[in-house]
């Protein structure tokens, strides 16, 4: 039987601190860290971590395998259209012949290790620890003792300011240095070096990621050692580089337009199904389940559209080279929760049409900032 243990605030108990102590009582069960929305969840069996998941949709495994550059949106969207109870999008990937069983491994493990290490960051919230005499049936292999992951996660708290000091997001492109400047007394390892040949002055910093062998985090670190060492250098954004506000405004309104006729489309089809109510009440639970910032306030107008000045304001106050990706990621995940509801009661025909339509717009990528 279930018992809940541990209870307290984030506040009064570092992340850290609390998984150690789980660690030493050695307990089977299931830890809950809860931050305004945001759950994330870590499964215990003696003492050692077992999985984690988490609520926030960028710790997804479809949004972490596209940051890795292992799928595309539309092979998420699709994928992600397919799970059900029992039926997991990772076995589904594999199944469609997109992963093999081995880079589905590699991908869940290294998704759970993620959620653990962002979890450090948590500075206020709640913890909840269930005991249970079960462990959680899917276990997967760390490759590293808990006390291991503790001290990663410690290191990479320390490190993140410095990194984001340096790097600021990933779209900045970071370029090689000339010779002369470089600092001959370092001497790098195979990985760091396979860094190093990946800066071309043409890819941005997430390029660098999806062709890395390395993890996100471990890549940033080695770009950082490579501009510390003065091997690579990213040069500061000069104003004239950047969009003017009315251009960037024109680009997120042209966003959320191609969006908005996918939306209108679904919301045609079901309305020609069902009541009204239900079609209100579907995508209703579409915007609460996709629930982000950038979609705060908003609601699905008469025609089936989102409003776009509400959604260009709730953006507005992020830097300019954010502001497309966060309206793009917040609509992404609306439009894949909206498909899965909606698909259930859509003909075939009509399925078809929409999948396309979804299709084309996942292989729009947004302008660049």
């Amino acid at each position: 039987m279930d018992s809940r243990i541990l209870d307290g605030s984030l506040k009064a108990i570092s992340v850290p601190d609390l998984l150690t102590f789980i660690n030493m009582i050695k307990k089977t069960g299931v830890l809950t860290l809860r931050q305004g929305d945001v759950a994330r969840r870590v499964f215990w069996e003696r003492g050692e971590m077992i999985f984690a998941s988490s609520s926030e949709p960028e710790e997804s495994l479809g949004r972490f395998l596209i940051r890795h550059g292992k799928i595309t949106e539309d092979q998420n969207l699709k994928s992600g259209l397919l799970v059900e109870p029992g039926k997991r999008q990772g076995k589904i990937l594999v199944q469609m012949g997109i992963l093999t069983p081995k880079e589905l491994w590699w991908a869940v493990k290294n998704q759970v290790l993620e959620i653990i290490y962002v979890s450090f960051s948590m500075m206020d919230g709640t913890f909840g620890f269930e005991e249970t005499e079960q462990a959680y049936e899917e276990k997967i292999k760390l490759s590293t003792s808990t006390t291991n992951i503790i001290m990663e996660g410690i290191r990479r708290l320390d490190e993140w300011p410095r990194i984001r000091e340096l790097i600021p997001n990933d779209r900045v492109v970071p370029h090689p240095t000339q010779p002369e400047i470089r600092d001959r007394g370092v001497k790098f390892l195979e990985g760091e070096l396979a860094i190093l040949a990946l800066v071309d002055g043409v890819r941005d910093v997430r390029q660098i990621i999806h062709h890395s062998d390395l993890d996100e985090f471990e890549t940033l670190r080695v770009l950082m050692a490579l501009i510390l060492a003065r091997y690579v250098i990213i040069p500061e954004v000069q104003t004239s580089a950047l969009l003017e506000d009315e251009d960037d405004a024109a680009q997120l309104e042209s966003l959320v337009v191609s969006y908005n006729r996918i939306f209108s489309r679904v919301l045609e089809g079901l309305r020609d199904r069902l009541d009204a109510p239900e079609v209100e009440a579907m995508a209703r639970g579409a915007l609460e389940t996709a629930k982000s910032e950038a979609l705060e306030g908003v609601d699905f107008g008469d025609a089936g559209s989102l409003d776009v000045k509400a959604l260009l304001a709730n953006v507005a106050d992020l830097p300019l080279d954010r502001r497309m990706e966060a309206l793009d990621t917040s609509l992404s995940n609306l439009l894949s929760f909206f498909l899965f509801e909606a698909s259930k009661h859509l003909g075939p025909e009509e399925k078809g049409a929409i999948y396309r339509m979804a299709g084309e717009r996942a292989a729009l990528k947004p302008a660049a900032n």
